[in-house]
């Protein structure tokens, strides 16, 4: 059998005219009659007025010469399209919408299956957010009027009564919002007790973005003047990102102004300069800042010894991180530096881990494995993190007075585009291994994410992210003793079960829920093999299924996310002190394996040489780093050995696609999540329920590299407009015509889209592949997806399909193909004025003892034709 064969490259797709849809109507719930939701709303707009009224009274200070306004919260049951049309017919000023789909089913409000009957399933609603001022409530209190009476509303605003049909609640945005979900007043009141009245304390202020520069201007100038009357001020300047709809600032105030605060909310007072600052309608939110970002090892490492070979080639990956142990005899003349920031000052001996062992792993991979040796190509580093002086163990973050989105936006201008001194990088690839444990992803994408969305797209470049690691006891609900005694399988299900009841605390950290990145959660896996157990415990005897403290999805809009998951070494744990108690602690030593093997920094000065065994989904994202490098040499030498043309404007969403491609649901562990979660309840979408523990799966990136005879992977690329159609034709081997044999096809298509963030769905472009004319089942392969839900591959950036098939396959004749057709359409925007770059992959496989050189039959149909290359 010929192995080692390289990729094959798709000609130019043909461009065809779209086909006509007819569409789908969009289902909406029951709504309540006219009567009930007058009966239902009459008091919500009878509080909004009054509470409207007393705060344009109650105001003072420097926000007495600002007109009254406030941030008025409609939340819908179903949908309304258009609806910022009839914001800004009625004077309001249109802030943003979201999609929520858990709002509990009622008498009033529930859904319908497609005969008309009731359903006990969570109502989907819109929750739409306006800047309103007191001559726009005054109209909206109109229009109600004029809806409560059954009167015709006026032309233009005819919207407004499909929203009062369908209205849930009413309100002004409040301190629930601005303090209470983001665990600001939690960790306020942790800061008081016990501190000084005097010290002072920071956090940040996100605001509401305004359009208006004149209205930011004015916002900025009270918020400042707010803070100064509570002994307070700002730390950093206001930052204003247009493109992400981000305005915000770092502050401080003495412990004792924010003692004030939360006496003021518990005492439900309408009057005083601490309300004044916490009931600003410019504020969005109040949010924690100063986080730590990656977490320091406190074990001395290991000594161990380097291979001698040079890494000579230029780099085309970044490490954005800490600062890296330079003259670690792992990454000497390994690492090139841009400090930018200036931040090496700020290290000591011993401070260096984080930046160093991603380094390591990028470069080297897990030292323990046979398989480790360095890349041939240098890695780039900007670092943007610094040691904590106030920690303990000097663990690195982001200054409380430092925007990462400042410094994360002038790194990768700065690589991308030069400076006065500097020429571009050619970058490609970033490796981003670090995330806010403060910001787990809940409803919409955060600044970080939108960044890393807005960056993808302007520079055409990759981030590989980490979803986050998730360091919480976990309380396995069974007692030490019956799980000691437990069989490997029912372990398995013991953890998959704990798991899953404690989801909320798994929640991606921002900015892994990006949608232009790729997310890249931890397996329970390494190299290090056996290892003494030395009074710890692992939870989890599989080396398939996510790690213990991986952070799981879904994503926005409950896409895919984390898309892949890659080794993140085994986390062992601390079992409890007593034999009948149930909850299991991190075992944080590391200069003892497992884990994976990485350089590190020594607290001794000059030792050079250390290693340690370290985990988590950081680790992750550095192997997907390491393997995008891989596929980046390879696609090289594609152009370079077999004449290809792959535009350097394209090779990142080709890198993106074939990261994923050789990702598969391992059966193991597919088995095991099956049987430990599936219940009547979620058995119709349990591809959905795995996907979140799952992602695409594991890729296997070696088979992604290359060919064997039994195995041909087709890519191309391309820039796709809206409403186009671009048609690939992948040969089918003649030898499979009539053929009774089991086949596996894998199709991959990944982009990046431009991002709308005043849209409920952010993603500009919406783009999927299928087959022309057919259902996968009915085209000549007769093949069936296997692993994720057909609409959950949709919502994201990459659509992953694996297929297989066993039944005969049609008969068709020679120089037949499967027609693919890339399609592009508009998602969060009226028009989409942008061509979309995308990657796609197709890989067909049999079996090897088949000895159907199906390879040379698709090459030899492919080859003749006209190479591939951009459709702009």
């Amino acid at each position: 059998m010929a192995d080692h064969l390289p990729l094959i490259v798709f000609p130019n797709a043909s461009v065809i005219p779209p086909e006509k849809g007819k569409g789908f109507p969009v289902s909406q719930p029951s709504f309540p009659s006219h009567a009930n939701q007058v009966g239902r709303l009459s008091g919500q707009i009878d509080s909004l007025k009054r509470d409207f009224q007393e705060y344009a009274a109650n105001v003072s200070g420097a926000v007495a010469g600002l007109e009254p306004e406030t941030v008025l919260v409609i939340e819908i049951a179903g949908s309304v399209d258009d609806f910022k049309q009839a914001i800004e017919s009625a004077g309001m000023e249109w802030l943003g919408e979201w999609d929520i789909d858990d709002i509990e089913p009622t008498d009033d409000f529930y859904q319908l299956n497609s005969k008309g009957e009731r359903v006990d399933k969570p109502v989907t609603g819109r929750m739409f957010l306006s800047m309103t001022s007191q001559t726009s409530l005054e109209e909206l209190l109109s229009l109600w009027e004029k809806w409560e009476k059954n009167q015709k509303l006026p032309t233009g605003k005819t919207k407004w009564r499909d929203v009062f049909n369908q209205l849930l609640t009413i309100r002004r945005w409040g301190i629930e919002e601005t303090l209470i979900e983001t665990g600001m007043i939690d960790r306020w009141e942790d800061y008081l007790n016990p501190i000084d009245p005097d010290e002072k304390i920071s956090f940040q202020i996100e605001l509401f973005y305004r359009r208006n520069s004149q209205v930011r201007s004015r916002i900025e100038s009270a918020i400042t003047q707010l803070l100064g009357e509570l002994g307070g001020r700002t730390l950093s300047s206001f930052v204003n990102y247009p493109e992400i709809s981000f305005h915000a600032v770092k502050a401080e105030l003495p412990a004792s102004s924010i003692k004030s605060i939360l006496e003021s909310i518990d005492n439900n007072e309408k009057r005083s300069d601490e309300i004044q600052l916490i009931t600003f309608p410019g504020i969005m939110y109040f949010r924690p800042t100063g986080q730590s970002l990656a977490p320091a090892e406190d074990d001395e490492g290991v000594p161990f010894d380097f291979p001698d070979i040079p890494s000579e080639e230029a780099p085309v990956a970044a490490l954005i991180d800490g600062f890296p142990l330079l003259q670690h005899e792992a990454l000497k003349d390994r690492v090139l530096i841009d400090d930018i920031f200036e931040l090496e000052r700020h290290y000591q001996p011993g401070d260096r881990k984080h930046g160093t062992s991603m380094a390591s792993l990028i470069l080297y991979g897990d030292m323990s494995s046979e398989d480790s040796e360095p890349l041939a190509r240098k890695l780039y580093c900007i670092p943007i993190m610094q040691p904590d002086p106030k920690t303990q163990n000097r663990s690195e973050h982001i200054p409380e007075d430092t925007f990462f989105e400042d410094r994360l936006h002038i790194a990768i201008k700065y690589l991308v585009e030069g400076s006065e001194n500097s020429q571009p990088t050619g970058i490609r690839l970033i490796n981003l291994s670090m995330g806010d444990p403060e910001r787990p992803f809940i409803h919409t994408p955060s600044p970080w994410a939108r960044l890393l969305d807005w960056l993808s797209w302007k520079y055409r470049i990759l981030f590989c992210v980490s979803a986050g690691n998730c360091i919480e006891p976990i309380d396995l609900g069974v007692n030490h003793n019956d799980f000691r005694a437990q069989a490997d399988d029912e372990r398995i299900s013991s953890f998959l079960k704990a798991a899953s009841q404690n989801l909320s605390s798994r929640r991606l950290i921002s900015p892994a829920e990006s949608l232009n990145s790729l997310t890249i959660g931890a397996l329970h896996a390494d190299d290090f093999g056996e290892y003494p157990a030395n009074g710890r415990e692992d939870i989890l005897p599989s080396n398939e299924i996510f790690s213990p403290i991986s952070r799981l999805g879904y994503g926005f809009r409950k896409s895919l996310k984390p898309e892949i998951f890659l080794p993140g070494g085994r986390q062992l744990y601390s079992p409890p002190m007593l034999d009948r108690d149930t909850i299991y602690h991190i075992n944080k030593v590391t200069a003892l394996g497992p884990g994976q093997r990485v350089a590190s920094d020594g607290s001794k000065q000059g030792e050079l040489s250390s290693t340690a065994f370290t985990k988590g989904s950081s680790n992750a994202a550095a192997l997907a780093t390491r393997a995008g490098i891989n596929i980046y040499d390879m696609l090289v030498r594609l152009r370079e050995d077999e004449n290809e043309e792959i535009p350097d404007d394209l090779i990142c969403v080709v890198i993106k696609a074939l990261l994923v491609h050789g990702a598969r649901h391992p059966e193991n562990a597919k088995k095991s999540l099956v049987e430990s979660l599936k219940n009547n309840s979620n058995s119709r979408r349990i591809k959905e329920v795995i996907s979140r523990y799952t992602g695409y799966g594991t890729p296997d990136i070696t088979r992604v590299l290359e060919c064997t005879s039994q195995r041909a992977t087709v890519i191309g690329c391309g820039e796709i407009r809206e409403d186009e159609i671009h048609e690939y034709k992948f040969p089918l081997p003649a030898d499979l015509s009539g053929e009774k044999l089991w086949r596996h096809l894998i199709i991959t298509l990944a982009w990046l889209s431009p991002i709308n963030p005043d849209h409920r769905n952010l993603r500009e472009a919406k783009l999927n592949i299928e087959s022309g004319g057919a259902n996968w089942g009915k085209t000549p392969l007769k093949v069936k997806r296997q692993d994720s839900d057909h609409n959950q591959v949709l919502r994201g950036t990459v659509q992953h399909e694996v297929l297989e098939g066993n039944d005969q396959i049609s008969a068709f004749q020679e120089g037949d193909s499967l027609v693919l057709r890339v399609i592009c359409k508009k998602d969060a925007t009226n028009r989409l004025d942008e061509s979309i770059p995308y990657g796609l992959a197709v890989t067909l496989e049999v079996k090897e003892d088949t000895q159907i050189n199906i390879y040379q039959q698709i090459k030899a149909a492919i080859k003749p034709q006209v190479p591939v290359g951009s459709n702009s």
